[in-house]
């Protein structure tokens, strides 16, 4: 390898945390093909997970759990003596984890990866142990040099491993998860450590709501319907705190839509890993606009394109899986082309359930 082929490093600010944004991790999955194939599911993994780059080289083979409430990865916090960690992950990145347990499986032996590693080195001095980090950092950064993965500046972007977990911590506070549920799946031993991701400040998010605020938005009732509504008309018919949700609107959007929940109200879907599990549950408190539709529309085409190739190799579980959220999917697409918004339900009955609801109805 020539001096020309490593890419020189682009020194951080020191007071930067240095984090992937989504345009470099949009040019990255776009050529992460061209990557090796046995760096891929790491790197996917350590941007769903969280983990450190050692925890998920030190994954073992049976590192994956399937519960009624999804798909779960479980493996050792070394930095923090922390046994057994279990982060959420979506049903796509638990497919790329089931393909590589299948091929370690058929690969290797318990001679060869007597330590059950998910990702363990065939043959040479590191036979039986993880992949080198190191490797995948240079790959990563000729990567990146090779199809000039730039930075917002357009500078050739300088990876670094820690940064897919910094990503996943500054995402989580983005999307509005609470603070403390960001340090348990982080694994933070105080929330000290977490608050440096609620110091990132997204202003992107907040100039995209000031630019739809007057679009129409949907979501789906109590029933599943979509239903239609204006913002301000129904925050100041059911008493939403509007100006509470403009001030916060950066820090209550998901990748799907808004919750507009009261932050002092408990969620009942919190922990709940079923994509998304405010639409599979119709959330009172979740809305969506016409930011979102390219979302949506993206979601289709995809679950679209699965569903034939389920088609060909005769999936038929699989295609009556994704089927219900297909038709969810071009409801709430169909309904941001061609209707108004929707933040429907009155306040009592929006934000509280059972027992709540019926006490606060009595006093309203």
């Amino acid at each position: 390898m020539s001096i020309e082929d490593i890419p020189k490093k682009k020194r951080a600010k020191a007071d930067e945390i240095k984090y992937i944004p989504d345009e470099v991790w949009e040019q990255l999955v776009f050529h992460i093909n061209e990557l090796s194939s046995e760096h891929i599911p790491i790197i996917l993994l350590m941007e769903a997970t969280g983990f450190r780059i050692s925890d998920v080289l030190s994954l073992k083979i049976d590192c994956l759990v399937n519960q009624e409430d999804g798909w779960w990865i479980i493996g050792d916090q070394r930095k923090v003596s922390y046994k057994n960690h279990k982060v959420p992950i979506s049903e796509e990145i638990a497919n790329v984890v089931l393909a590589q347990q299948e091929l370690t499986k058929k690969r290797y032996s318990l001679d060869t990866n007597p330590k059950k590693y998910l990702f363990p080195v065939l043959k040479g001095k590191r036979m039986g142990n993880p992949i080198s980090q190191d490797s995948i950092k240079l790959n990563l950064n000729k990567l990146a040099n090779r199809c000039n993965i730039k930075d917002k500046d357009g500078e050739i972007y300088w990876f670094k491993n820690h940064a897919f977990r910094h990503r996943y911590g500054v995402n989580l506070i983005n999307n509005g998860m609470n603070i403390l549920h960001v340090q348990k799946l982080m694994a933070h031993a105080s929330p000290e450590m977490t608050l440096v991701y609620a110091q990132i400040h997204d202003q992107t998010l907040r100039d995209e709501w000031e630019k739809a605020r007057d679009n129409g938005a949907v979501r789906l009732d109590t029933h599943g319907e979509v239903i239609v509504a204006d913002l301000a008309q129904q925050a100041e018919e059911n008493g939403v705190e509007l100006e509470w949700i403009r001030h916060n609107m950066d820090s209550i959007r998901l990748d799907h839509g808004f919750c507009v929940k009261s932050p002092k109200l408990h969620c009942d879907f919190l922990e709940q890993t079923l994509e998304p599990p405010c639409i599979k549950n119709n959330c009172r408190s979740f809305h969506v606009d016409k930011t979102f539709l390219d979302y949506y529309q993206e979601q289709i085409f995809k679950m679209e394109a699965d569903i034939e190739v389920y088609k060909k190799s005769g999936r038929l579980r699989s295609i009556e899986l994704i089927e219900p959220k297909l038709k969810r999917y071009k409801e709430l697409a169909s309904g941001l082309l061609h209707t108004g918004g929707i933040f429907g339900l009155e306040k009592p009955r929006r934000e509280y359930v059972g027992d709540e609801r019926e006490k606060v109805m009595q006093n309203v």
